[in-house]
C-alpha cells in the first residue's frame, strides 16, 4: 500500500475496523504496535497514528499509556457512543438504546399532534419538503431527517423531551445510518407522522414512530447477524 494522499489513513482505519467486525481483533485485544502496523500497510507511523485516532473517535479502540492500543470492551458509558461501534463490540443494551430513542420520538410525535390547533406547522412542512428533496443516500438525508424530528420536538412544547432528543441525537444519527441504503423508510415514516400531526391524530403519529423503531431494530439484528456469520 503506497502513501498517496492525506486520506490514506481512512483506508487503514476502515481495514482495521473490518478486522474488528470479522473477529480478528476482539474486545480487550491489544492491536499490533505502530511499527508493526506501519510495516503491514506500507505507510508511515504518522499515518497509522491518524488511523488509530479515527478509530478512537468512533469508539472502537482506546489508548492505554505505556501499554498500546486496545479494542474497547463494552461498558455502561457506551450508550453515548456511536451505535454502530456498540454493535461491533457486542453491546448488550443496543436494543434498549433504540427503544429509548423510539419512545422519546413517539411521545414527541404524540404531543405535537395533540397540540395541532395551537401552533404554526408551516416550518414542519418545510422540514418534510427538505427531507423528501434530499439525495436518497448519504449524510444529507440523515441530517434532514434529524432536522424534521428536531422541529417536531419544538412543536411538541415539552422542554424535557426536546432536551432528551438533543442528548440522543448522535446515537439516533448512527441508528439511521444502519438503514442505509433503505433510507426511504425514514421518509415514509416522517410523512406518516406529518400527516397524523396535521390532522390531529396523536395515536397515529405515535404508532408511526413505533413502527419505524421496529424497522431500525430489524436493521440492528441484521447487522449483528452478518457480523456473527463472518466470524463463523
Amino acid at each position: 500500500m503506497r502513501e498517496a494522499s492525506s486520506k490514506l489513513y481512512m483506508e487503514i482505519a476502515e481495514e482495521i475496523r473490518r478486522q474488528i467486525e470479522e473477529g480478528a481483533f476482539r474486545p480487550g485485544d491489544r492491536l499490533p504496535t505502530l511499527r508493526e502496523l506501519a510495516d503491514r500497510f506500507g505507510v508511515s507511523r504518522a499515518t497509522v497514528r491518524e488511523a488509530l485516532s479515527a478509530l478512537r473517535g468512533q469508539g472502537l479502540v482506546e489508548f492505554r499509556h505505556g501499554m498500546g492500543t486496545y479494542v474497547r470492551a463494552a461498558s455502561v458509558e457506551m450508550w453515548m457512543q456511536p451505535l454502530d461501534a456498540a454493535i461491533l463490540l457486542s453491546y448488550d443494551n443496543v436494543r434498549d438504546l433504540v427503544e429509548l430513542q423510539t419512545a422519546v420520538l413517539a411521545q414527541i410525535a404524540y404531543r405535537a399532534a395533540a397540540q395541532r390547533m395551537e401552533s404554526d406547522y408551516s416550518v414542519l412542512s418545510h422540514a418534510l419538503f427538505e427531507l423528501e428533496a434530499s439525495p436518497r443516500r448519504g449524510e444529507h438525508r440523515i441530517a434532514s431527517e434529524l432536522k424534521f424530528f428536531s422541529v417536531l420536538a419544538e412543536l411538541a412544547g415539552n422542554r424535557l423531551l426536546e432536551n432528551a432528543l438533543r442528548v440522543l441525537q448522535e446515537a439516533l444519527r448512527s441508528s439511521l445510518r444502519l438503514l442505509n441504503p433503505k433510507l426511504d423508510l425514514g421518509v415514509q415514516a416522517c410523512r406518516r407522522v406529518y400527516n397524523a400531526v396535521q390532522t390531529g391524530r396523536p395515536a397515529d403519529a405515535r404508532d408511526a414512530v413505533y413502527a419505524y423503531g421496529e424497522a431500525i431494530l430489524r436493521a440492528v439484528a441484521e447487522k449483528k447477524g452478518r457480523g456473527q456469520s463472518a466470524m463463523m
